[in-house]
């Protein structure tokens, strides 16, 4: 069994660490706190001193009543991780975040030392393995991530991270600096490719609840569903293919949140110009491109941040940012409706959001074929080519029953369906020797 470690730690806490098994402890933190940074999606725009929260329930589960506070103490003290000791009972628990001293380390893997410790580990991922699949819609998660395989060599998403502006070619930038400078991210794709490639042979479920990046499925208040796949990075998931070399597909709802959000409204909202307008825009999956056309805030904006850019505008607390004004210049009835359904508590329009994309989404993957290959990242469904069409069809469906006033619309260009997986064409134009060549060459010899 292996885990994260920091080069050259070992030799940083020197005597402070006599036994293997303290040793191994230490780089079940690391790991740990590596982990929350991995699977969590919104790190990549914060800072280095990313802090995650690691409740102490948890610590001491994993490293002992009497062993977890030196733990994180010796930690601290050697300069290794910080600590933000606020925390609410019942919500949220203490945070912690590597140090600048602790990012310039480089990441490694290493073995457990401890055999008790090892076997520690071992118990409680099999109480884990058996909760888990005790329920059925978790136990189809884990056997469809299973047959993730990746295909693509990691200078695929290094070379995205690491491309360069204009300004920084001018500057003489070194492209392997801003990937230092972009620790956390980079991290974070560096875990999924390398844990995954480590799995692309492995067809056993309690194999994978082994791996660094394993994610527990949980089921949010919301109804939204999260685990590994659900945080895989972009450039990742296009790195992948399920087992065999089949392409990745995906069918997902056009602008799912804003779209959502408008439905819920018209429900209410009288008949109007405004009404209408948002309507068609739903039907014709153009919500995003109307904004950008249609104001001086949003029109420079490129897609990604567009995007972001309209959820804040939709789902913060301040109902007078210049987001929120661009929007309202737009959709001023229905922004008020917005900005009304936010006071007294601000996450009230996110919250109704992700509850009526689970209601649509996750009643349709649980209705799925136990067969058919599928795996459900909240707004989308990805699967094989030739399910797309039936998922779809499903997908229509049940967005008219939780909105019936759409009952008598085409709701065909609300649902987009696109490949997901680099192509073989794709693959074989970069110079670089690649997985999906050597993967096929191993099949044809099995």
């Amino acid at each position: 069994m292996e885990l994260y470690s920091l080069n050259g730690l070992k030799e940083i806490l020197n005597e402070s660490v006599h036994k293997a098994e303290l040793y191994d402890k230490c780089n079940w933190f690391i790991t740990c706190l590596l982990k929350r940074t991995t699977l969590n999606d919104k790190q990549k725009d914060k800072p280095d001193n990313y802090f995650a929260n690691i409740s102490s329930e948890e610590l001491k589960k994993f490293l002992g009543t009497r062993d977890y506070k030196p733990i994180i103490e010796m930690l601290i003290s050697k300069g290794i991780i910080t600590r933000n000791d606020k925390y609410s009972k019942g919500k949220f628990s203490k945070s912690f975040a590597f140090t600048e001293k602790a990012i310039k380390m480089d990441k490694v893997q290493v073995e457990v030392q401890s055999k008790s410790f090892a076997k520690r580990l071992s118990e409680i991922n099999d109480k884990e393995y058996q909760e888990t699949i005790r329920n059925p819609l978790f136990k189809r998660i884990l056997e469809n991530t299973i047959k993730l395989i990746i295909v693509e060599e990691e200078d695929y998403y290094k070379s995205e991270l690491s491309s360069l502006t204009e300004e920084e070619m001018n500057n003489e930038i070194d492209p392997d600096e801003k990937l230092k400078e972009r620790w956390h991210q980079y991290n974070r794709y560096t875990s999924f490719y390398d844990e995954f490639t480590a799995l692309n042979k492995v067809e056993e479920i309690r194999q994978l609840i082994d791996s660094k990046v394993y994610q527990k499925p949980i089921v949010a208040k919301s109804g939204r569903i999260y685990h590994t796949v659900s945080s895989i990075p972009r450039l990742i998931r296009r790195s992948m293919r399920a087992f065999g070399g089949q392409y990745l597909w995906e069918v997902d709802m056009s602008a799912a949140q804003p779209t959502l959000i408008m439905l819920e409204w018209l429900k209410v909202a009288n008949e109007s110009k405004e009404a209408s307008l948002i309507r068609s825009l739903i039907l014709n999956g153009k919500i995003y491109s109307h904004i950008q056309q249609n104001t001086t805030y949003f029109k420079p904006m490129e897609y990604g941040k567009l995007k972001k850019e309209v959820l804040q505008g939709l789902y913060e607390e301040f109902i007078s940012s210049n987001r929120n004004k661009a929007l309202k210049t737009l959709f001023p009835n229905f922004i008020d409706w917005v900005n009304k359904t936010k006071k007294g508590n601000y996450k009230t329009v996110s919250h109704i959001g992700q509850k009526l994309e689970a209601d649509i989404f996750v009643e349709v993957y649980k209705k799925l074929p136990k067969e058919m290959f599928s795996l459900i990242i909240h707004d989308s469904i990805l699967c094989l080519e030739q399910d797309t069409n039936a998922i779809k069809e499903l997908l229509i469906k049940r967005t008219k029953e939780v909105f019936p006033i759409l009952i008598s619309e085409n709701l065909d260009k609300l649902f987009k369906v696109s490949i997901v997986s680099i192509k073989d064409e794709d693959l074989l134009q970069v110079k670089n020797e690649r997985l999906m060549i050597e993967f096929i060459q191993r099949e044809k010899l099995e």
